[in-house]
């Protein structure tokens, strides 16, 4: 019995070291994760009348960097947009822009415009993929609704995890960019890139306590999307106060769940932010 406790003590000790060693390496080295940065355009006054639709997402981007994809995939030919199959999941684009729809009608209610009439207006588009860009059927599509501004997105990773909530040999991930337009000029007010992939807690361990909010297991690609719209609604330019936000927002996950067998008692962290 004692040999257990001594053992069962030096588990503890040992877990809390490394802790300890972790939190002390990030705020010497200055604890600040490694997000994908949101760009913001020069932000416009808002009338509050403004009304908002959401396009249906596209799959793919211009190129393979993010940052090139940013860059080039608004005005890159639809028929450009290239994609692993793999790595995208059917039906990504219509759950990414259902879930756009729902974080914006929450946020701002009957400026939204109805994704059923979206949806309508889009399909009676004339396209020729040779040509159009998601620009360009942005602001068609925003003509034909009558619509102030539209928010086009992207997806080219919507990969699902391999494994369960409790133990996964492979996490979620997704990645996606969203942009809004004017319609008037077709003038890109603003735009930020989604791009996560659920981590250990060694690489995030100073938002441990935010994976408590997320009931603590890994997340499936839906959840972790869901997730990252939400973020990006949140820190849109659209505020509540109806006024245009010129912020900067940054987005990192992170995920990590310690089996308690393996430290003799019962502790279960991760970080999601």
């Amino acid at each position: 019995m004692r040999q257990e406790r001594r053992d069962l003590m030096m588990k503890q000790m040992s877990f809390w070291m490394i802790v300890a060693g972790s939190l002390l390496t990030m705020l010497i080295n200055g604890c600040t994760p490694r997000p994908v940065t949101t760009h913001d355009q020069l932000m416009l006054p808002e009338t509050g009348r403004e009304s908002i639709a959401v396009m249906p997402f596209l799959t793919g981007k211009h190129a393979s960097r993010i940052d090139e994809a940013i860059n080039a995939t608004l005005d890159c030919a639809v028929s450009q947009l290239c994609f692993n199959t793999q790595d995208v999941r059917s039906g990504a684009d219509t759950t990414l822009t259902r879930y756009m729809q729902e974080a914006l009608e929450q946020r701002l209610a009957e400026r939204v415009i109805p994704l059923e009439k979206v949806y309508r207006a889009s399909e009676g588009l004339t396209r020729d993929q040779t040509i159009d860009t998601p620009r360009s059927l942005a602001t068609r599509l925003g003509e034909k609704l009558k619509a102030d501004h539209v928010i086009v997105g992207t997806v080219w990773r919507y990969r699902e995890r391999v494994g369960t909530a409790r133990a996964s040999s492979s996490p979620a991930s997704a990645a996606f960019v969203v942009y809004v337009i004017r319609v008037t000029d077709g003038r890109l007010l603003w735009k930020t890139v989604y791009s996560r992939t659920q981590k250990p807690l060694s690489d995030d361990i100073l938002h441990a306590r935010t994976f408590f909010k997320q009931g603590a297991r890994w997340l499936s690609v839906d959840e972790l999307a869901r997730y990252g719209v939400n973020e990006v609604v949140e820190k849109f330019p659209y505020k509540s106060d109806l006024s245009w936000s010129e912020k900067s927002f940054m987005v990192n996950v992170s995920f990590w769940t310690l089996n308690p067998d393996d430290l003799g008692f019962p502790v279960r962290f991760g970080a999601f932010y």
